[in-house]
């Protein structure tokens, strides 16, 4: 993607700053920095991705003059690798020599779960957004928050609006990246399979990182599907995707991308491979709220093109926290959270919630489906947007969050 010279930004969002009382203590904490520390995949599997969600992240911070409740924020980076020793291990060491107490990331959700560990365990506030339904689950925690869908909602707001549109649609293929995400992803598109008739005529598994799909392609057009529906991520579906036009199981057969990046993939596409191309997403470009407006503004100046999920979730992310900082009027990781849970504001994507009791984020989610070349008003209208909704909410027997525990 090509860059522009950066500028600095003339205007904030338009939210105030929480009103602070002088006390001794606070004075004295005015002028300390605070540190952010944003873990993201420079290299390794998910290396294509870790330079988009460090802009979004760096977008919220200059959007606030780079400073919060008088204190300048300091923001670094360190490099996941795609690996979760890695990322743990780096995690650890921005705590202990750059005192970081906010954790933003990473991709992958195989390491966020090792990741809200060392959260966990070091008491400092972390933030998520994957589709791993554990890190607002069975491994829930006082500190740590997801701010993507939950995947129970996500994969409804895919299958259910899909089948109403192609009701005749009853086959389905499902290529699953055999991790965290994908194993999540897959149980919550079957569970709302049953709810329409539908038939799983075969799934296949691959490890993240996978480049050869001709065989799994070949495996999926002999089981004549209506839907080869990709539960992958990363580099994983722009291969699978090419490889079914390449065998010409596309466009004749629908793929539906349950849980996408959106607009990088897109990027990645030329208008004839995307016919046919259904995408569910955490965020789209298009979304018509103010916050959201604002940042694609913001972005699209800055980088020559739209943002996709990846920017969105971090700019989301950092944007809440920033907010919570500000209504806490503390930034102690404690006070953070406690700001959080059970709030109710408007935000990106637009109205939000975060439920006290888990720390999933109730949010909209998003199901495209891609233009036809001749429909294209201009390089970026890529899609249309199908469905947006934040239903239906996980019911509290499924999510095995039941005891979020103490700070």
């Amino acid at each position: 993607m090509s860059t522009i010279t950066r500028r600095r930004f003339l205007e904030a969002t338009g939210v105030a700053a929480a009103s602070v009382l002088a006390s001794p203590a606070l004075v004295r904490a005015q002028g300390k920095e605070l540190v952010m520390l944003g873990i993201w995949p420079f290299t390794g599997a998910f290396a294509d991705v870790g330079p988009l969600p460090d802009r979004g992240m760096k977008l919220a911070i200059e959007e606030w003059g780079n400073k919060v409740i008088g204190r300048p924020i300091k923001y670094i980076t360190r490099d996941d690798e795609t690996k979760a020793s890695s990322a743990t291990r780096r995690m650890e060491e921005a705590i202990d020599s750059e005192n970081a107490k906010v954790v933003i990331g990473p991709w992958s959700s195989g390491i966020a779960l090792a990741c809200t560990e060392v959260a966990k365990r070091r008491k400092v506030f972390y933030y998520f957004s994957g589709g791993t339904e554990d890190i607002a689950g069975k491994r829930c925690h006082r500190y740590a928050f997801n701010w993507a869908a939950s995947p129970y909602t996500a994969m409804h707001v895919v299958v259910d609006n899909y089948m109403k549109l192609n009701p005749s649609h009853k086959r389905w293929y499902l290529f699953v990246n055999d991790y965290a995400f994908g194993w999540s992803v897959e149980k919550y598109t079957r569970e709302a399979g049953q709810h329409h008739g539908i038939e799983f005529v075969g799934s296949d598994r691959m490890p993240l990182g996978t480049r050869e799909y001709s065989g799994f392609v070949s495996k999926a057009a002999a089981a004549k599907p209506d839907v080869l529906c990709l539960l992958n991520a990363g580099q994983d579906v722009l291969v699978s995707i090419r490889e079914a036009h390449n065998f010409g199981l596309a466009p004749k057969v629908a793929i539906v991308n349950s849980w996408g990046v959106g607009t990088e993939d897109f990027l990645q596409l030329d208008p004839k491979t995307r016919e046919n191309f259904w995408v569910g997403t955490n965020a789209y470009y298009g979304a018509n709220t103010p916050v959201a407006k604002k940042m694609v503004e913001l972005y699209q100046a800055k980088y020559n093109a739209p943002p996709g999920y990846a920017p969105c979730a971090a700019y989301g992310m950092t944007r809440l926290t920033l907010r919570a900082i500000e209504k806490a009027g503390s930034a102690e990781p404690a006070d953070i959270v406690k700001a959080l849970e059970g709030w109710e504001t408007q935000d990106w994507p637009g109205k939000l919630s975060v439920n006290a009791k888990t720390h999933q984020t109730v949010r909209d989610y998003f199901l495209l489906r891609c233009k036809k070349p001749d429909q294209m008003k201009h390089q970026f209208d890529f899609a249309d947007i199908v469905a947006v909704s934040s239903q239906p909410l996980m019911p509290d027997s499924l999510n095995e969050c039941k005891d979020i525990g103490s700070l």
